[in-house]
Order: structure tokens, then C-alpha cells, then sequence
């Protein structure tokens, strides 16, 4: 976090982490599904969202599994349009 971030601003981060930490345990059997279901279809999907930990930029992805930026990308979209990530800036968190 920013040393400019207010306390308050502080205080509406932990609120929200610990209400997605809820949403992901009360839904954890839905996520658990959705990812099966994606991954059934495609190996490269499932490889690419092992690498989203919020810290692997889209290029590491790319040079990690020898494959093209735009590449990666299209599957990164689909796997955010899915529900199991989330982008931030040029990095990617899976949601579980």
C-alpha cells in the first residue's frame, strides 16, 4: 500500500478482503466447478491460470510457457470473462 493511503482507505481494503474471503468460501464448490469445467477443454488455459498469483506479469507468462504475448492474452480475457481472475494492471490474481 501507498504511504499516502489514508487509514480509511486502509480500513475499506481489509473490509473488502475479508468479505471476498467469505464470498470465496461460501462459493468455493461454484469456483471449484467453473474451473473444472474451463480446464476440461484446454491444458494451455489451466497453465496459464497456475501463473496468476498477482505477481507474474503477462510477459514472464509468455517466456514461461513459450508462447506468444497476444497469446496469452486471449486466454487471460476468457479466463476473466469466466470469473477466475482478476486483473490488475498488467498482472493477474486467480480468484482461488
Amino acid at each position: 500500500m501507498s504511504d499516502r493511503q489514508s487509514e480509511s482507505e486502509r480500513e475499506i481494503v481489509a473490509k473488502l478482503d475479508a468479505i471476498l474471503a467469505v464470498l470465496k468460501i461460501a462459493f468455493r464448490d461454484t469456483i471449484e466447478t467453473a474451473k473444472e469445467r474451463s480446464f476440461a477443454r484446454s491444458a494451455i488455459k489451466k497453465s496459464i491460470y497456475d501463473l496468476c498469483d498477482g505477481k507474474t506479469t503477462v510477459d514472464q507468462m509468455s517466456r514461461a510457457l513459450g508462447k506468444d504475448v497476444s497469446y496469452i492474452r486471449v486466454y487471460l480475457a476468457t479466463l476473466e470473462e469466466e470469473g477466475l481472475v482478476v486483473r490488475k494492471g498488467n498482472l493477474y490474481e486467480a480468484i482461488v
